[in-house]
């Protein structure tokens, strides 16, 4: 109906156009008015139907390797560096190295002119000459004068000044030879000298340049140790710290290589955050190799630590979960499909809450062997004993639970005495890998308990969508993992199909159709 009104609007608007022309142009403008007619029906058969929909995108659920990771940025520097500076002053002579120059321990960088300390080299030899001179002078006064003790002719307070005198020369000799060895070693740091083998990577002077060392060493050159292995201190939000540990794995890329990934580990943790402007951060120290040396100190990295990879896992693409149809029929369905799925989940907690009930009335009644079973078995499980193992922290239990009795005071206080008892008393049985175990529970860190979500996503049966409630675990930026629900080939829509009207935009599973978006910083659950 409404293309044959576009054609007899067409039609009369051209007759009428067609009237009004002189008759030497009435034929000409029919073929032209004809050939309009033709252009615009065509465009409303193609494009004018706002019925047509796009035929329904998806993608098949499959197998394969999630990530989550903790994004960060910071800068790369040397393992070991040296600021290399001259403690005494005077302006710079020769300059014997550049930037990128390759140094070894000992080398000359660097001169001051010696002019001056040459000088007082000269001062302090002759007041060394001088002090030696009176020294000579009162030893012979005092073997002069302990002559004429002997033969009684000197007093004895006459020889102790003349001894006085003498260790005084003595100690004027001592100290105009230090003097000399003190200009000596002036002259001796005149020359700059490398500390270490490596390159140099800064150079602060120039000859001629004044060098003034009255405060403090003038910082001359920095010369890092080692470029073929690098660290990136990054800075990390207060709200991703907790999961970050040493040894986790790190991934990070450079600007000057933006095709190219790199890796390392994280060697440090620092404990003293820096507020900024109202938000706290953490350094965390990245250790890395430098293949090639193609990476430079001073770099931004752009890291993701892995938090936890999942291997051969079966995985729908986030943009399954963002999806949503615009029928509002098939929304309701999946809501209601999502409510009985909450529901459902209610009905096992309480079902589960009724047993653990029923569980701690019977540990109530058997006594303090139960509570035994229940502490050794979570100790058990943490640090994968085996069972001669498990049979000793029983026995360590019950005793520690023997010797506690009757103390009072708060319960969970004694169950924690009681529960450090028993790991006092396996720890010398355990093997490397359960006291890896056993730190990581005593930090905090140990296996991460997963979280499940519950989501909605559809899949086409004979061109329909159709909702399924599935179980999601972590997520990275492409994939959330996916325990139950679906099977690996299922085919889940990321987009296509009707359009979405205004009043259908919200969803509580998706953010319309095929939208954009992605997962929190720290992906996951």
């Amino acid at each position: 109906m409404e293309l044959t009104a576009v054609k007899e609007r067409v039609q009369s608007t051209a007759s009428g156009l067609w009237a009004k022309r002189p008759g030497f142009l009435r034929g000409r403008g029919l073929l032209i008015t004809g050939g309009a007619a033709a252009v615009v029906v065509l465009g409303f058969m193609l494009f004018g139907s706002n019925d047509a929909s796009d035929p329904y995108r998806t993608a098949a659920v499959d197998r394969g390797s999630i990530t989550r990771v903790v994004s960060a940025t910071g800068t790369l520097q040397p393992l070991v560096s040296a600021n290399v500076g001259s403690t005494v002053s005077g302006p710079v002579q020769a300059v014997l190295v550049d930037f990128n120059s390759q140094v070894r321990a000992g080398q000359v960088l660097a001169r001051l002119d010696p002019t001056p300390f040459q000088q007082r080299i000269v001062q302090a030899q002759a007041q060394l000459a001088q002090q030696q001179a009176q020294l000579a002078v009162a030893e012979s006064d005092y073997q002069r004068y302990a002559l004429l003790q002997q033969r009684g002719f000197a007093s004895a307070q006459l020889m102790a000044q003349q001894r006085a005198a003498r260790d005084t020369a003595r100690a004027a000799v001592a100290s105009a030879s230090a003097q000399v060895a003190t200009a000596r070693t002036d002259l001796d740091r005149s020359i700059i000298r490398s500390p270490i083998d490596g390159v140099v990577v800064d150079r602060q002077v120039n000859v001629g340049q004044p060098v003034a060392a009255s405060l403090q060493a003038a910082t001359l050159f920095v010369i890092a140790q080692d470029l073929s292995r690098l660290q990136a201190n990054i800075t990390v939000d207060e709200a991703d710290i907790g999961e970050v540990r040493e040894g986790q794995a790190v991934q990070f890329t450079v600007d000057a290589f933006p095709d190219r990934q790199f890796e390392g580990r994280v060697s440090q943790v620092r404990q003293q955050g820096v507020a900024e402007s109202g938000v706290v951060s953490y350094t965390v120290v990245v250790e890395a190799d430098n293949p090639g040396r193609q990476l430079l100190p001073g770099m931004t990295a752009n890291a993701e630590i892995v938090l936890e990879q999942r291997d051969n896992v079966l995985r729908l693409p986030n943009t399954a979960l963002r999806f949503r149809p615009a029928d509002p029929d098939l929304v309701a369905e999946g809501q209601a499909l999502m409510g009985d799925g909450r529901g459902q989940r209610a009905r096992d907690g309480e079902a589960q809450a009724q047993t653990r009930g029923e569980r701690g009335r019977q540990r109530n009644d058997q006594g303090g062997g139960q509570r035994g079973g229940r502490g050794v078995g979570q100790i058990a499980e943490a640090l994968q004993l085996n069972e001669q193992q498990r049979a000793a922290a029983q026995t360590a239990f019950e005793n520690a639970a023997a010797a506690n009795q009757g103390g009072g005071g708060d319960r969970r206080a004694q169950f924690r005495r009681i529960r450090e008892q028993v790991i006092a008393a396996i720890e010398p049985t355990l093997s490397a890998e359960q006291r890896q175990l056993l730190e990581q529970m005593r930090s905090g860190g140990g296996p991460r308990r997963e979280v499940r979500n519950q989501a909605v996503v559809w899949v086409l049966r004979n061109n329909k969508p159709a909702p399924v409630l599935v179980e999601t675990g972590i997520a990275d930026n492409g994939y959330t993992l996916v325990y139950s629900g679906l099977n690996e080939g299922d085919e889940v829509i990321i987009g296509g199909g009707p359009r979405a009207s205004n009043a259908n935009s919200g969803s509580p599973f998706g953010g319309g159709r095929g939208g954009s978006g992605g997962p929190p910083r720290i992906r996951g659950a």
